[in-house]
């Protein structure tokens, strides 16, 4: 039988990358300068929400998310047990506890039963992760954390004026993708992508 190798994720890059690159390095600047503000910019328009900051990396961006917010030792965090290690891993940078809820019978997403019976008055935050485009539930993921607000206790002003569960995204697999005409990005209190965070103060 004849084989041949169907490279998973080949880079696409051509001249014009090539240039842009060359040109951010003669600017002198490398780490975050103009062209990073301009990025920025543009992401926030593309996901139609007011702002985004650029990290390096969706695990990067996870964790201080985390830390803006508040969360610490004594705080649980709801993720999926369906993920990449990088959506526990921050929570247990930040000193949370994750606590991972099994996939559906029928899909990879969350189990939602699970996940709202999860909620404890430990809970801070709950991540969904948008994997393989697909993104989650979030009308179901929202009545959750509305039927558990009672528990929720902030221990952080963020968290008090948010006055009841924070729900961040993992979208690195879903940039781009739309669910009931909305873009991955702005649908969640925020968002992480495999190159930067986007906060959607619009339903803060």
């Amino acid at each position: 039988m004849k084989t041949r190798n169907i490279p998973f994720s080949p880079p696409d890059m051509s001249e014009e990358e090539v240039e842009l690159v060359a040109e951010a390095l003669r600017s002198g600047w490398i780490t975050t300068g103009p062209k990073t503000k301009e990025f920025e910019q543009k992401i926030a328009k593309y996901c139609t929400t007011s702002k985004a900051v650029c990290l390096g990396s969706a695990t990067a961006a996870m964790e201080l998310t985390l830390r803006v917010l508040g969360v610490g030792p004594g705080d649980e965090v709801i993720v999926p047990a369906y993920t990449y290690t990088a959506t526990a891993s921050a929570v247990v940078h930040v000193g949370a506890v994750p606590v991972m809820v099994d996939s559906q019978p029928d899909c990879i997403e969350m189990d939602y039963d699970k996940m709202e019976a999860a909620i404890t008055e430990r809970t801070k935050v709950v991540v969904p992760v948008d994997i393989a485009g697909i993104v989650c539930d979030y009308d179901r993921v929202q009545v959750a954390v509305e039927s558990k607000k009672s528990l929720f206790s902030p221990k952080s002003d963020i968290q008090k004026a948010f006055g009841r569960i924070i729900v961040m995204t993992d979208g690195a697999h879903a940039f781009g993708s739309r669910w009931h005409g909305k873009m991955c990005g702005e649908i969640s209190d925020f968002t992480c992508f495999s190159f930067h965070a986007v906060k959607n103060f619009t339903t803060a």
